[in-house]
C-alpha cells in the first residue's frame, strides 16, 4: 500500500491511501493548531485499535457479546532501560466466560501492529 503525504496549512499534513485520508496537526506549542491528532498519536492509537479488532473477532467466533467491552492503553510507563511499556487493559463485558480469558489475551497478542513493532522494522528514506 502506498501512502502519499501532502503539506496543508500551518503544521497540518494529509496522508492519502486507497480511498482514505488522515489529517494530522501539531500541538500549539509545536506551531500547530491542535485541530487533529499528531502523527505519533495515530501510531499509539493504532495499537489499541488493532487489539480491539482481535478481541472482537475472538468473541464473534465464539458468539460472546462484546457489549460493554473496553480496551484501555497506557502509554506512560517507561522501564529501567528507558524503553516504553505499552499496556492494554481489557474491560470484559458482564458474563464473559472465565475459561476464555487467557485465550482472549492470546488472541489480542496476535495484533498485526504489535507484531510489526516487535519485529523491529527497518526504514529507508530517499530523495527523488
Amino acid at each position: 500500500m502506498e501512502i502519499s503525504v501532502s503539506m496543508l496549512d500551518g503544521q497540518k499534513l494529509s496522508a492519502k491511501f486507497g480511498e482514505h485520508e488522515v489529517i494530522s496537526d501539531q500541538s500549539i506549542n509545536a506551531g500547530g493548531d491542535a485541530e487533529h491528532p499528531e502523527p505519533f498519536d495515530y501510531f499509539l492509537v493504532s495499537m489499541v485499535l488493532c487489539a480491539g479488532f482481535y478481541a472482537r473477532k475472538f468473541c464473534q467466533q465464539r458468539e460472546i457479546s462484546t457489549e460493554g467491552m473496553t480496551l484501555t492503553q497506557n502509554n506512560e510507563n517507561v522501564d529501567e532501560n528507558g524503553q516504553k511499556l505499552f499496556s492494554i487493559e481489557i474491560g470484559l463485558p458482564e458474563g464473559f466466560p472465565d475459561k476464555y480469558k487467557k485465550a482472549l489475551i492470546a488472541a489480542v497478542n496476535t495484533c498485526t501492529v504489535k507484531k510489526v513493532i516487535q519485529a523491529v522494522p527497518e526504514f529507508s528514506v530517499v530523495v527523488k
